[in-house]
């Protein structure tokens, strides 16, 4: 039976595979730990900014008023504003609904209609007017009104209006989709009904007193 003899040369073969493999092993162990140092430095920052991410925050209750954002018009005095809101009831129920403005300003607003009834699905569109008149004299001025929506939950637009010299279009369009929830939420048993002291409150209407 002939043995095999190794030469130097392939000594020096074995020797270098081995030496490429540690270089290799040592290249991926610097690759993982610079990865974790990443990850880890992304964490930290994350949460000194104060961006980290709760699973268990907790939502507005269901029954607080709804926002539906906010209008801007800019007028001349004497010309009118128009926000055109249409409302659908989402509910398989007949629903009441009724508008009113609120603010210093409420009496510059005109709803057309105020209160009316809708069916399971239907919808209804309702005009308001904000009248920009100015007393003798005044030549510029800033007016604010909120428009309320109350129906099975309460809605809210604020409608702010400046009055000067310029003026642009004013003619908006806002959506309400109005609908009950009917899904019993886990974090329902937190909340609990706090009023300011003196003062009684309607959840849900958005309304005080």
């Amino acid at each position: 039976m002939t043995k095999s003899k190794m030469t130097m040369r392939d000594v020096r073969q074995s020797m270098d595979s081995m030496s490429d493999m540690m270089v290799r092993q040592m290249d991926l162990t610097g690759e993982l730990v610079d990865s974790l140092a990443g990850t880890a430095q992304r964490f930290l920052s994350t949460l000194s900014a104060g961006q980290s991410s709760n699973c268990c925050d907790i939502p507005e209750p269901c029954w607080m008023p709804k926002d539906l954002g906010e209008v801007h018009c800019q007028l001349c005095a004497g010309s009118t504003g128009i926000v055109e809101i249409r409302i659908t009831n989402t509910d398989f129920r007949p629903r009441n609904f009724t508008l009113a403005a609120a603010g210093p300003d409420a009496g510059r607003v005109k709803l057309t209609p105020n209160s009316f009834a809708l069916g399971p699905k239907e919808r209804r569109t309702v005009r308001a007017q904000f009248d920009t008149k100015l007393d003798d004299g005044v030549h510029c001025a800033e007016f604010e009104a909120l428009i309320w929506v109350v129906g099975c939950n309460s809605h809210y637009l604020r409608w702010t209006i400046e009055v000067g010299k310029t003026e642009r279009a004013c003619c908006h369009h806002v959506e309400v989709f109005d609908q009950p929830d009917y899904e019993h939420h886990w974090y329902d048993h937190f909340y609990c009904v706090r009023p300011c002291y003196g003062r009684s409150v309607r959840p849900g209407s958005g309304i005080k007193g």
